[in-house]
């Protein structure tokens, strides 16, 4: 009985295993009739996959500009937090989107088009600290793109595990300072968690490391700029 049950296991194991194995349908692999269904659609009820398959199959450049407009704050947003230079931030971004553009047809929906995106950007951001010699730099002040939300300001206990850090505009400089001492990694993960209010799971996906890792970066980060303020007596 117990052989049966075991056989039974691992052929089951088998099955998932193959199962995995299957690749993923990519945007390249749609089919006339989902095009068709996609272009049935109200415009804003179309997923960004739908959006590259009608890209991939049909070269349409509305579909991409529909992208490029729904995740252009988040994604520029991103890179100009990492960069702090307009321009930069304006390169980077757009060399972004000429990347999507040239591996549209790989994607599969396994991750969110956005955490897809910020990997992009987040590898573009690596090398161009690398090519200047730079370290990696992250803005504080508030969004260029219009968003009222200073990063200083996020720091005000809305992440769960974040305590509660209260902070005036006239602490922004020294918030600043003390953020440009975190490590890198903390950086990114605080950013992505305290600015774009990203789940922990999709951050572990653009940063490449596991989920708990992610979770320790933005708890030490959090608790390294409380010292801080405590140290100033401004907490």
């Amino acid at each position: 009985m117990t052989a049966i049950k075991t056989g039974e296991q691992l052929a089951r194991k088998i099955s998932e295993q193959q199962t995995e194995k299957v690749p993923r349908p990519t945007a390249r692999h749609a089919t006339p009739t989902e095009l068709r269904s996609i272009e049935k659609k109200h415009p804003d009820d179309r997923t960004d996959f739908d959006l590259l398959k009608l890209y991939v199959k049909k070269k349409s450049t509305e579909a991409f500009e529909a992208l490029v407009q729904r995740h252009r704050r988040q994604v520029y947003n991103f890179v100009y937090k990492m960069v702090g230079k307009a321009e930069s931030a304006e390169d980077i971004f757009q060399e972004t989107f000429l990347r999507v553009i040239k591996n549209a047809h790989t994607y599969t929906p396994r991750a969110k088009f956005t955490t897809w995106c910020l990997q992009i950007a987040r590898n573009l951001c690596l090398d161009y600290f690398k090519r200047e010699g730079l370290r990696q730099h992250v803005s504080i002040d508030a969004s260029p793109l219009g968003d009222d939300r200073s990063f200083a300001g996020l720091l005000q206990g809305t992440d769960p595990e974040s305590g509660e850090i209260l902070i005036s505009r006239e602490l922004v400089e020294e918030v600043r300072q003390a953020v440009t001492q975190l490590p890198d990694n903390q950086r990114e993960a605080l950013v992505l968690r305290m600015y774009d209010d990203m789940p922990y799971a999709e951050i572990a996906e653009v940063l490449a490391s596991p989920e708990g890792t992610v979770k320790y970066w933005v708890h030490e980060a959090v608790n390294t700029l409380a010292r801080h303020l405590e140290r100033k007596g401004l907490k």
